[in-house]
């Protein structure tokens, strides 16, 4: 698909659907508008269903590296703070 279609701007791509949806209603019968316009509803669910989906992944794997990290150092803090405390109790 072109990219051009992402670099209009957001009041004509709307225009654009709405044009293309005045088009469509004048050439088909109740039905098929009825048919097409929940085809067309289902595919744009479809997108939105798999994006978010996708986002969620990202951003829970994101989360689960950065909680990693976090105990990773915490781990390292410990295991400096409880090595202080054996030598200042080892010089008493």
């Amino acid at each position: 698909m072109e990219r051009i279609v992402f670099n209009v701007g957001p009041y004509s791509f709307t225009t654009s659907a709405f044009l293309i949806g005045l088009l469509l209603v004048q050439e088909l019968s109740i039905e098929e508008q009825d048919s097409i316009g929940n085809w067309l509803q289902l595919v744009g669910l479809t997108m939105q269903t798999y994006a978010s989906q996708k986002v969620t992944l990202d951003v829970n794997n994101d989360t689960t590296k950065e909680d990693n990290t976090n105990i990773d150092a915490l781990k390292k803090t410990i295991k400096n703070i409880e090595e202080k405390l054996d030598e200042l109790y080892s010089k008493k």
